[in-house]
């Protein structure tokens, strides 16, 4: 047997044999310490993100890392610059498999489940001690070894994925998300104890704790509906796993277990009384915990939905709605004002709801703000055109475009403008907010980066056609589609142009961003997912009509609309659908 190529040397030392994975932070690579003579992965910054931000992101990332030392965590053993300034991350390589893969051969034995999570818990409770959270806890992040043990991957990465776009920020595990992420709030330990309770109830029963609801009815979910004992999905749990589930899954942190210490002596000292459980076999799929529901509105739907607080909040002409989530029961609705504005084609304002406030755009050159449990106005501002563009809040600030041309920073709480920029031709785009710049594209074909706090350009990226899409903003890439057929990658800092890929329609389409793929439709009737490092194709989905909806991407799966009157739900990894195979058809890609 020959000897194994290296296919790259790191540091005069660390020899990279095969590609382990890619995501948004860098590549992870199994390698050969040839000065340890030992087998280790190695993380490698990717090369669009050595900036100054970029390579301060990743040594945090790193020290973060370093400072935990565990048996149930994954060791750093060094961390560099090599030669041609690539950044460098050395890890011990976990051997096994992760305890997602394990479900996919059936339900463990309870003893394992036990163990396993008291593992977790552990480990967790070593991380909390030095004030240290994991914040995407799920099988996928727990390594089974071959000796039974558990260690815990991507500790120090979560934390930093704050720099994300709202749309994005909603892209990810919501099956283990604790309720008060999902409302905003920061969270402390006990949201990791939250997963982990999520966690625990997917291993014991092969589900999560509110099964296969769609995204909204989930996030609903989470806040408000208890889950059901999980002895009631496998027979024969003891009543000691039905309790320690129902206050790691409770509603309110208060409700949950102090520490992940307590967490992990619960677990290594059941009642003696406790059951091995029955032979693994997977239940079958338990029905929503709510029944399904329309309601008709008084004019075409063509903004996305806002669901917070049991509440869902979307725009109809010139109509805004707030609609009990479990019922579709109407609570309000208020009327912007100038439907002859309207035209029955094209994009609305999308609702942005954020401490108790409905943000939102209007054909009437207005902007409003609105009580989100009454509807009433609580402010509103006048523009010089109709507002389609959906608003953006942070830091106390509304940053909205408008068709006259001008982008808005207004007060949150009294509308008050604090500057506008002026564009060379309507503004349609949504901006997205990241490390203190407002990023938003134009009709005047440039895509503009804005100090958020003046106003200031700092950059501007001219396109071939008019910018309808809204940009995403990740790891220091801003990505944006473009009327002349292509989606761009800028750097984020300059807008230096790092990509193109070129399709055969206009896009409209805002991308979303998720471990290291770009997902994003086009007017020419196809989604595409695309490498986020070099736009590389890595798989199309015909659809049958123009695609202007942008993507949400969920477990796995990118849920999109199209003008052919579906909603496609996609596997993300693959591209195919129900009933028919992703087309393959080449794109060109320029990389700069």
């Amino acid at each position: 047997m020959g000897e194994t190529v290296a296919l790259r040397v790191i540091a005069g030392r660390y020899e990279l044999e095969r590609l382990l994975g890619r995501g948004g932070m860098g590549e992870v690579w199994a390698a050969r310490d040839g000065v340890m003579e030992r087998f280790v992965a190695v993380k490698l910054l990717q090369p669009h993100l050595g900036t100054a931000e970029g390579e301060e992101l990743f040594f945090r990332e790193a020290r973060t890392a370093g400072a935990l030392s565990h048996p149930g965590i994954v060791t750093v053993h060094d961390l560099g610059r090599d030669g041609d300034g690539t950044l460098y991350l050395v890890m011990e390589n976990v051997p096994g498999r992760n305890l997602g893969v394990v479900l996919k051969d059936g339900l463990p034995p309870v003893a394992d489940v036990l163990a396993w999570t008291a593992q977790t818990a552990a480990a967790l409770h070593a991380a909390h001690t030095v004030r240290i959270l994991h914040r995407d806890l799920k099988p996928a992040n727990l390594m089974l070894t071959p000796s039974g043990s558990v260690k815990i991957l991507d500790f120090g990465i979560a934390r930093y994925i704050s720099t994300l776009t709202v749309a994005s920020r909603v892209v990810g595990t919501v099956a283990y998300m604790p309720p008060e992420r999902l409302l905003g709030k920061v969270g402390d330990a006990r949201g990791d104890l939250y997963s982990l309770g999520c966690v625990l109830y997917e291993l014991l029963t092969g589900r999560t704790p509110f099964g296969d609801l769609d995204t909204p009815a989930l996030m609903y979910a989470h806040v408000h509906t208890p889950p059901a004992p999980p002895s009631s999905h496998r027979p024969g749990l003891s009543p000691h796993l039905d309790a320690l589930l129902a206050e790691l899954l409770a509603k309110n942190p208060d409700d949950r277990p102090a520490s992940a210490a307590k967490v992990r002596d619960c677990l290594n000292h059941p009642p003696a009384s406790s059951p091995p459980g029955p032979p693994p076999t997977r239940p079958a799929t338990v029905k929503p915990s709510h029944q399904p529901w329309t309601h008709t509105t008084a004019g075409y739907v063509r903004s996305s939905l806002a669901v917070v607080d049991g509440t869902v909040y979307i725009r109809s002409y010139d109509e805004v709605y707030a609609l009990d989530a479990t019922t579709g029961t109407p609570r309000w609705t208020h009327t912007t004002g100038n439907r002859e504005f309207l035209y029955p084609m094209g994009l609305y304002s999308s609702p942005a709801v954020v401490d108790g406030t409905v943000y939102i755009g209007g054909s009437d050159k207005k902007v409003y703000a609105l009580d989100a449990a009454t509807g009433t106005p609580r402010w509103t501002h006048t523009t010089g055109n109709r507002v389609r563009s959906s608003p953006a809040v942070a830091d106390g600030t509304v940053y909205i475009g408008s068709d006259d041309k001008k982008v808005y920073a207004l007060d949150a709480t009294t509308g008050t403008p604090r500057w506008t920029h002026t564009t060379g031709n309507r503004v349609r785009s949504s901006p997205a907010v990241a490390d203190g710049t407002v990023y938003i594209g134009s009709y005047d074909k440039k895509v503009y980066a804005l100090d958020a706090t003046t106003g200031t350009p700092r950059w501007t990226h001219t396109t071939g056609g008019p910018v309808c899409s809204s940009p995403a903003v990740v790891d220091g890439t801003v990505y944006i589609g473009s009327d002349d057929i292509k989606v761009y990658a800028l750097d984020a800092a300059t807008g230096t142009l790092r990509w193109t890929h070129t399709t055969r329609g206009a896009v409209d389409s805002t991308p979303a961003v998720v471990d290291g793929t770009v997902y994003i439709g086009s007017c020419d009737g196809r989604v595409f997912a695309l490498d986020a490092a070099t736009g590389t194709y890595l798989w199309t989905h015909t659809t049958g009509g123009p695609v202007c909806s942008s993507p949400a991407v969920v477990d796995g799966t990118v849920y999109i609309g199209s003008d052919d009157k579906k909603v496609y739900a996609l596997d993300a990894a693959t591209g195919r659908g129900a009933h028919d195979r992703s087309s393959r058809l080449s794109g060109r890609t320029r990389s700069v």
